[in-house]
C-alpha cells in the first residue's frame, strides 16, 4: 500500500513538472530599456588639504593652519565664502596619510560656485567633484512605460520568428533605479532603466 502511495506522489510530481515545462515552452522572456536623463540638483566638492608636498615646495606653509589660511584667502579672491565649507578631518585621517591634512566639503546648487572653486589652484590642494542627479516620480513612470514598449516590440519580433502570436504578460520586474544618485563629475556612463518581461505565446 505504501508503494502505491509513493507511486501516486511521484506521478503527481511528474505531472506538475510536465505542466510547468509545457507552460514555459509557451512563453517568451525579454528585456526592454530606455536611457535615463537626470536633472542636476546639487553639486559637491571634496577639497583635500595635504601637507605632504608643502614641506619641500612651499616653506611659507609650516603647518596645516597656515595652509588653510592661505587657501581661504584664495577662496575669498574668487568670491567664495570659507564658512560654506564643512571640515571633515576624520575623513582625511581615514586615508592614512603620513602628514597633516584635512578635508573640506562644499555642497551647493550653484554651478557658478563650483566653476569658481575649480579656478583655485594651489600646491597641496586637490579637489574631487560630484553632482547629484534626480528624476521625478512622473518621469520615472514615463521611462518605465517606454521600456515596457521596447520589451513588447522585442517579444513580438521573437514570436514572429517562431510563428507565434504575442499574448498577455505573465511576469514583469525592473531594475531598482534610484530617484537620486551621486555621480563623479564628468562621468560619461549612460544610465538605463531596464525591465524584464515574460509574455505568453499563442
Amino acid at each position: 500500500m505504501k508503494k502505491i502511495g509513493l507511486f501516486i506522489v511521484l506521478l503527481c510530481s511528474f505531472w506538475g513538472t510536465a505542466q510547468l515545462q509545457s507552460a514555459e515552452k509557451n512563453t517568451v522572456s525579454v528585456s526592454g530599456r530606455t536611457p535615463v536623463e537626470r536633472t542636476t540638483a546639487l553639486y559637491r566638492a571634496r577639497v583635500s588639504l595635504n601637507m605632504e608636498q608643502l614641506y619641500y615646495s612651499d616653506p611659507t606653509c609650516k603647518s596645516l593652519d597656515d595652509l588653510k589660511d592661505k587657501y581661504f584667502k584664495e577662496l575669498k579672491i574668487h568670491g567664495l565664502d570659507s564658512n560654506e565649507f564643512t571640515e571633515k578631518q576624520m575623513d582625511f585621517l581615514a586615508y592614512g596619510y603620513q602628514r597633516d591634512g584635512t578635508i573640506l566639503e562644499l555642497e551647493t546648487d550653484s554651478e557658478e560656485k563650483i566653476k569658481s572653486l575649480a579656478k583655485v589652484k594651489m600646491t597641496g590642494v586637490s579637489v574631487q567633484y560630484q553632482l547629484k542627479g534626480v528624476i521625478t516620480k512622473e518621469k520615472k513612470e514615463a521611462l518605465l512605460e517606454t521600456a515596457l514598449e521596447n520589451a513588447k516590440q522585442n517579444a513580438a519580433r521573437v514570436c514572429k520568428v517562431v510563428g507565434k502570436k504575442l499574448g498577455d504578460i505573465v511576469s514583469i520586474s525592473d531594475t531598482n533605479t534610484q530617484m537620486e544618485l551621486w555621480n563623479s563629475y564628468g562621468n560619461t556612463y549612460q544610465e538605463y532603466i531596464t525591465i524584464y518581461v515574460t509574455y505568453k505565446m499563442e
